[in-house]
């Protein structure tokens, strides 16, 4: 079995004849360097490359949910991060908008919340004040 470590070097002394060869030659071809201007062109290219990668993974990341077509009967209102893998979704379904608790393997019902669309947040502040003192 050949170890790993030894096809690099293997490389790097075929490598060493192949520019040994006389008149620079090898199979037939001739081989040049290459010039400081195709070194930065490569090198543009290269870095070209990765920018468009690294460009389109963060499109991805930061809109990665494209919006759907199709009206269904659950449409997500919004949500929070609470953790890397936790997060807390207000979703609407037939009017009623639900408060869940997301984390891998399980969804839980926090909250009913009211479907009047109160943009005002009061009831529920008086809700889970309610909640604490009974708690305490």
């Amino acid at each position: 079995m050949i170890r790993l470590s030894a096809i690099p070097l293997f490389l790097c002394s075929l490598l060493a004849t192949a520019a040994e060869a006389p008149g620079g030659k090898v199979g037939g071809a001739m081989l040049e360097p290459m010039s400081a201007t195709q070194l930065l062109e490569t090198a543009g290219g290269l870095l070209l490359v990765l920018l468009l990668i690294f460009g389109a993974a963060w499109l991805l990341k930061r809109y990665g949910q494209l919006p759907s077509g199709s009206k269904g009967l659950v449409r997500v209102v919004g949500g929070a991060s609470l953790g890397p893998r936790e997060r807390v979704v207000v979703v609407e379904v037939e009017g009623v908008r639900l408060l869940l608790g997301v984390a891998p393997g399980r969804v839980e019902r926090l909250h009913l919340l009211s479907s009047s669309g109160e943009k005002g947040g009061q009831p529920f502040e008086k809700e889970l004040s309610k909640a604490v003192e009974e708690q305490s």
